[in-house]
């Protein structure tokens, strides 16, 4: 048996049973000196051909895994560099980002026929509007809205309004009186101190299918200043940690200014 398994039929050393065999003539297992083309170590059955694949392979092996380790590196390298570029263009470029977005939102966009204070709707912005200067929000509702902001989805009912920053009673700019109807918001905004009237509806709209619901204002917002009326666009979307950022700006400014602002819905 050992025999054949050597080299042959019945042939010690003999190569008639392989066309041919690369394999070690001495075997590393006790250094015995065997015919050339032998499978087997006739002394301890070493196998021969594998011994070789291995001293093969123990030669060859760290240039080709330096070769492949090389290339990753070269290729993390340069998946860092264009992640950190990236990175930097965005964050130099947000201001201009935001400014195409409110862009887009103005375009296509068309006043609600008849007006918002004399048109068909104009009953429902009245109605919002003498709610909030009748029972306007007290100050322990405003700091309850803002110690705990709502994780809000309803756009519905009383909001606080303040700048982007800490959240202080003392920081509120103003309130806003919501009321959802299907997908539309209609709304209607009163600013501390500030002699401005503004009112408009949004439309819902889901952000991709199965994405979450944004309200978007195309110019249909109005604003009046001085007597004197302005179209506003924008949209809000929701804060996980609670409460909305609000991206507005209007045809009021003439350099194009964007103005972010947070709502918090009062319980």
């Amino acid at each position: 048996m050992n025999q054949e398994l050597q080299g042959g039929q019945g042939t010690p050393g003999g190569s008639a049973g392989f066309d041919q065999i690369d394999a070690d003539a001495v075997c590393e297992q006790c250094a015995t000196v065997n015919e050339e083309g032998t499978l087997l170590c006739k002394e301890c059955g070493q196998n021969l051909r594998d011994q070789r694949a291995r001293r093969l392979a123990a030669a060859q092996g760290p240039e080709i895994f330096e070769e492949r380790v090389s290339r990753l590196r070269l290729l993390t390298g340069l998946l860092s560099i264009l992640g950190l570029l990236l990175v930097v263009f965005t964050v130099l470029n947000i201001s201009n980002i935001e400014a195409r977005l409110v862009t887009w939102l103005s375009a296509d966009a068309g006043n609600e026929e008849g007006g918002l204070w004399s048109g068909p709707k104009s009953q429902i912005y009245d109605e919002l509007q003498a709610a909030l200067q009748e029972y306007p929000t007290s100050r322990t509702r405003m700091v309850e809205a803002l110690e705990n902001p709502l994780n809000d989805r309803s756009y519905n009912g009383r909001y606080v309004l303040m700048w982007p920053g800490r959240l202080d009673v003392n920081r509120v700019i103003g309130e806003a009186n919501l009321s959802r109807r299907g997908d539309q918001v209609y709304f209607v905004v009163n600013l501390r101190n500030q002699p401005i009237d503004i009112r408009g509806y949004a439309t819902l709209e889901q952000a991709g299918e199965g994405g979450e619901s944004h309200a978007i204002a195309r110019n249909t917002v109005g604003i009046i200043v001085d007597g004197l009326q302005y179209s506003g666009f924008g949209f809000a979307n929701r804060i996980r940690a609670g409460g909305h950022r609000i991206l507005a700006a209007s045809d009021y400014q003439s350099d194009d200014t964007n103005y972010e602002i947070r709502a918090y819905r009062v319980r």
